[in-house]
């Protein structure tokens, strides 16, 4: 799993790169958001197939305007 330290940093890179604003609205919202692709429910994964596990993490930082 990628760290939230490593999202910064990328995130970081990217608006250099790129422009627009650094900063993340709350740390623990995107620790939350990085940690929903391994969410289950009742022993079972919420995000079987790779392309849902895949888009869970941009979907939440997307809806939650997390960074």
């Amino acid at each position: 799993m990628i760290s939230a330290e490593v999202v910064l940093r990328i995130h970081k890179l990217l608006i250099d790169q790129f422009g627009g604003s650094h900063g993340v609205r709350g740390k623990s919202s995107l620790n939350s958001a990085m940690n929903r692709p391994f969410v289950t429910f009742d022993g079972h994964e919420l995000y079987p197939e790779p392309v849902d596990t895949a888009s869970a993490i941009p979907e939440s930082s997307v809806i939650n305007h997390l960074i």
